[in-house]
């Protein structure tokens, strides 16, 4: 069950008129408890694809849990205390070794770590009215050491995220995306003509090695296995051969995409993708749509046919088929990687905060400022791999 809601009265002569008269809030220990208004508030709520209430059920289902993550999330109600919804906000805390951390659900795999806000609320906040909103849910929130959080957006569905501002917020990336016009011609006016020549020219080159089948957005359940099966290989293959941690070999990874891509989520649709030359699957993406937003989230390509740009084939098919379908932007979402910027035309900062909440949380706090400033300096990163017995750099 919720908590009771507390009464926060917006100061006097602080708030613009169009704030609620009071707001009421309220944190809920479980998803059960909080469904309802979650899925009604839904619908009128300014969020991304990663707020829908089945993606943080699936998830939670899948890895959360046994990741040792309990929610608890926060939620302001206007005007009366069974008011409507105006914000949630989908934390967590769990166990960090000495420290209980607070963060997003779900945030290892978020690329954007955002509320569910009203609009018009989102609107009518200022900066100084949102500090003094998070110092609220802050205090009533169950006691941690430190709250963390990373790619909070400057902006969530045009208006302005109040929480990416909050004192100790820093600005440290950037996500990407294509606002797409009427027609792909009109895209590709405005990017580089060598960039769209050199992709026409790899397209003739498979063509001519064998028979290639473009899959924008899978439907039948025998192209869908053919899909996330080579996903799962390709990506597991990449992450091995860069000494990166094989996430599909955790226990839940894989269950928690299959799940996204079969079950029904709220206000999202699951999209996958393939390219293949002789039906093997040489490319595949897996993202998701919301609204007219396409997520570009988790594309892969076999290495061994690098030489053909499997992977920018495919993002191109899939750019052309969201303008024919009149979807407004393509997302890239976080991530600095070269080919994001070539095909992008927007921006949108991404903020983190560290926020200690305890006298061992100010200890991690100032510890890390002093990591974040050794791996800046060359001698004093020595150093710190020589203590932690990493040897020479």
């Amino acid at each position: 069950m919720p908590s009771e809601p507390d009464v926060l009265t917006p100061a006097a002569n602080s708030a613009p008129p169009a704030l609620p008269a009071s707001l009421h809030m309220a944190v809920h220990a479980s998803l059960e408890s909080v469904e309802a208004r979650w899925r009604e508030a839904w619908p009128r709520m300014a969020a991304t694809a990663f707020q829908s209430f089945d993606w943080v059920r699936i998830w939670y289902e899948t890895l959360g849990r046994r990741q040792g993550w309990k929610p608890c999330i926060g939620e302001l109600r206007a005007d009366s205390p069974d008011g409507p919804t105006v914000l949630l906000l989908p934390l967590g805390f769990r166990r960090e070794g000495l420290l209980r951390v607070m963060g997003f659900l779900g945030a290892e795999l978020l690329d954007y770590q955002a509320p569910l806000i009203d609009p018009d609320f989102a609107r009518a906040v200022t900066p100084a009215h949102a500090a003094r909103l998070w110092r609220g849910l802050i205090d009533i929130l169950p006691s941690v050491d430190v709250v963390r959080t990373r790619r909070m957006p400057e902006t969530i569905g045009g208006v302005t995220n109040p929480f990416a501002n909050v004192p100790g917020a820093r600005h440290t990336e950037f996500a990407h995306a294509a606002m797409l016009p009427a027609t792909f011609a009109d895209y590709a006016a405005e990017r580089d003509s060598g960039l769209l020549a050199n992709t026409r020219r790899k397209m003739r080159r498979l063509s001519e090695a064998g028979t290639v089948r473009l899959v924008t957005r899978v439907e039948t359940p025998a192209d869908y296995r053919l899909a996330m099966d080579a996903m799962v290989e390709q990506k597991s293959a990449r992450w091995r051969a860069t000494g990166a941690v094989d996430a599909f070999a955790l226990p839940g990874y894989r269950e928690f995409f299959e799940r996204l891509a079969t079950e029904p989520l709220q206000g999202v649709t699951s999209v996958a993708s393939v390219l293949l030359l002789d039906e093997k699957p040489l490319a595949t993406h897996w993202g998701m749509q919301m609204g007219g937003v396409l997520y570009w989230l988790m594309p892969s390509y076999d290495t061994a046919h690098a030489r053909f740009s499997p992977g920018r084939l495919l993002m191109e098919a899939l750019l052309r088929r969201c303008i024919e379908d009149g979807l407004s932007e393509f997302d890239f979402t976080a991530g600095d990687e070269g080919y994001k910027q070539q095909w992008a035309n927007r921006d949108l900062r991404l903020f983190s905060l560290y926020h200690p909440c305890s006298t061992l949380g100010r200890y991690a706090s100032n510890l890390r400022r002093v990591m974040e400033l050794a791996r800046g300096v060359p001698a004093l990163r020595k150093l710190v791999r020589k203590v932690r017995g990493k040897g020479p750099v």
